[in-house]
């Protein structure tokens, strides 16, 4: 992987994070891949020629640019299918749905599932999106974790066994911690219970091999969420792949233009496929664009980009170990987890030590709970009363401040660079705050690394 060539690629990786009153201009060093990732020029152009040269609704019309934005957003599912391993999908019984972001892929799945008699099995490292969509249409239950931040597979087991789950809703991929389930594993769980399982992959896409495997296999994953936004396409499309026959028996998720067959005053006949679940004129470039950002991906390999983000995690991780006073949240093994690393520095809050990244070093990081309450509350270990202390305060409208922590996530065009450079502007806060340097006397080192 010439990473040389790769950085070329993005035109973010030439931007300089412009002067302050206190700080000079610096280049930007961008570690906040698992909340947004850029896209590279290609991606740009693609997202720019459908808007320029080939704009027309889908599906709508016999002209010539409405057939040609027809057939680019058409093939945008087979490219996602064959990203996943899977060639041929519609004829095998898979559905690519595009839509909006994880979020709204994640609640088409469990809006699918909501007929279905039983609960919904999910687990405490979820993102909100992947609990609370379940958590308005039914029960759901909690798989747990152990103190490391893994999960418990006994734990699913029992669970599976003790109760009639019809859904197990798992992430392939933390946002906080970086940790991978073993997804193979709980997928045949759910299948030899008599449950579907459905796989938030936003975090994982960009980073490591997934497979969705033919139906009837015992691995074989019935729902994938995943968006553009997390491995280098634009914001505002993403997709759900699943098993058609799921998708056909369920009511439209928003009956309207595009859904249907046929509609009179007092009846409606609805779609099959894709278009059953597709309201009104979707993202159509941002569908292409994510498709040309998948070729992107597949192009350098994605063996080649896991072998590039093991090397910086292993930097990145034995180096904040080293220093005092920096915690990272689970003890995840760097062969475990994606390149997402989330951390506290003793005494410093952590909206503060993710500003004084970027105003010393120009490094943007992401700080808070990750829209992950639940594990980041676990991880830190709030007990449950102090929870419901945030809770009451919140609800009254006080101004609190929670529990989080800064987080650094590696991307494909970061370097080594660039993690030297982080460690080194880490110890160096974390050195100047043991020593009572005031804020002032920080922000005199902007610029200097």
């Amino acid at each position: 992987m010439n990473i040389d060539n790769i950085r070329e690629q993005f035109p973010i990786t030439r931007v300089r994070l412009p002067e302050t009153e206190n700080c000079s201009a610096r280049p930007l060093v961008y570690f906040d891949h698992a909340a947004s990732t850029h896209a590279p020029q290609a991606v740009l152009d693609a997202y720019i020629e459908m808007h320029t040269s080939m704009y027309a609704n889908i599906h709508r019309g016999e002209h010539y640019l409405s057939q040609i934005s027809s057939d680019l957003f058409d093939e945008v599912p087979e490219i996602i299918g064959n990203f996943l391993g899977l060639n041929d999908m519609e004829n095998q019984g898979v559905q690519g749905i595009i839509t909006t972001n994880t979020t709204s892929s994640l609640d088409l799945a469990s809006h699918v599932m909501a007929s279905f008699p039983g609960a919904v099995l999910t687990t405490t490292l979820e993102h909100h999106s992947n609990i609370l969509p379940h958590r308005r249409r039914g029960e759901v239950i909690f798989a747990d974790l152990d103190d490391n931040g893994k999960l418990l597979l006994d734990d699913i087991e029992e669970k599976l066994q003790k109760n009639d789950v019809k859904l197990v809703a798992v992430s392939a991929a933390s946002n906080v911690t970086g940790y991978v389930p073993p997804i193979e594993k709980i997928a045949r769980m759910a299948h030899d219970s008599g449950a579907k399982i459905l796989v938030d992959a936003a975090q994982r896409i960009a980073h490591l091999k997934l497979e969705l495997k033919p139906i009837g296999h015992p691995e074989h994953l019935d729902f994938v969420a995943g968006a553009g936004h997390k491995f280098y396409a634009p914001f505002g499309s993403a997709f759900l792949v699943g098993d058609q026959e799921l998708f056909d028996q369920a009511p439209p998720y928003i009956p309207a233009g595009g859904t249907v067959m046929y509609v009179t005053k007092t009846d409606a006949l609805f779609l099959n496929g894709s278009s059953r679940h597709t309201p009104g004129t979707p993202n159509i470039a941002g569908a292409v664009a994510m498709g040309k950002a998948l070729r992107f991906l597949k192009e350098i390999g994605i063996e080649n980009i896991r072998n590039h983000e093991i090397t910086l995690m292993k930097k990145m991780v034995h180096g904040m170990q080293q220093i005092d006073g920096v915690s990272l949240l689970g003890n995840i093994g760097v062969d475990e987890r994606v390149g997402v690393i989330s951390f506290n520095v003793e005494g410093i809050p952590h909206e503060l030590m993710a500003k004084w990244l970027d105003e010393v070093g120009g490094i943007a990081c992401r700080n808070g709970c990750f829209c992950a309450h639940p594990y980041v509350l676990e991880l830190l270990k709030i007990s449950p009363e102090l929870s419901a202390q945030y809770r009451q305060k919140l609800s009254m409208g006080e101004d609190v401040q929670l529990p989080g922590a800064v987080r650094a996530s590696i991307g494909i065009y970061n370097t080594m660079e660039e993690v030297e450079k982080f460690l080194t502007v880490l110890e160096t806060l974390v050195s100047a705050k043991s020593e009572q340097k005031p804020p002032k006397i920080l922000s005199q080192m902007c610029g200097i690394y």
